[in-house]
């Protein structure tokens, strides 16, 4: 595994964790932001370090429920669709959705040394819905090349009845809210925007993480 694909993981990570939209958004001030990006990524960093994947299974996943605003998230990704589902469906989309954020972070290789992996607060930036955290992510000497040692991500924030959560982050140019969005409307098209069949693959793509993140799980 090189430094990129490392940093990659620890992005998904934190996609998978703590995105969420929130419909009223409002921007955190510059000491509580620094403070929570510290605090959570520590607190992340703390539980892919450990050599029980069971254990780490359940911090990981506790922090997802706690954290993760998963009906706004789902709602996001699914973008202008969402309408164009009857009231079951989009029960059963948001179930699924929910199966789906729980499994998929597990099909990642969880089992690496993250000893030296760390990150340091470089600019905080309000604006009038989110607060910017900059940040620049250290890769561990083993992972890190003489032209790749660290690099830098922003996390945009905001805040919802005191509770700071994560609306996106972006690695270079490439926002990975929209890069969710892009993907799920890439799936409705392919299936002439009709949200049952849609439905019927999603489940599929469900089940299928649901048994490979088992089936990692197993052979830890």
């Amino acid at each position: 595994m090189n430094g990129k694909s490392l940093l990659k993981i620890f992005i998904s990570m934190f996609c998978v964790l703590f995105f969420s939209t929130l419909t009223y958004a409002n921007p955190v001030n510059e000491s509580a932001a620094v403070s929570w990006v510290n605090v959570t990524g520590h607190k992340l960093i703390d539980a892919l370090s450990s050599s029980d994947i069971l254990s780490k299974y359940e911090t990981l996943d506790k922090m997802f429920k706690q954290d993760v605003d998963t009906e706004h998230m789902a709602r996001f990704v699914i973008g202008k669709y969402w309408k164009t589902m009857d009231s079951s469906q989009q029960q059963h989309y948001m179930e699924l959705f929910s199966r789906y954020a729980l499994s998929v972070y597990k099909n990642y290789p969880l089992d690496f040394d993250t000893k030296g992996l760390d990150f340091e607060v470089l600019s905080v930036k309000q604006n009038q819905k989110f607060t910017d955290v900059t940040c620049s992510v250290m890769l561990p000497e083993q992972f890190a090349s003489e032209n790749l040692k660290s690099i830098n991500v922003k996390f945009k924030l905001t805040q919802n009845n005191q509770k700071i959560k994560i609306v996106d982050l972006i690695f270079g140019q490439s926002s990975l809210l929209s890069t969710y969005r892009s993907r799920f409307y890439a799936m409705v098209t392919d299936l002439d925007e009709d949200m049952g069949w849609f439905l019927e693959d999603f489940a599929d793509l469900v089940v299928s993480s649901e048994k490979t993140a088992q089936e990692k799980a197993d052979n830890y």
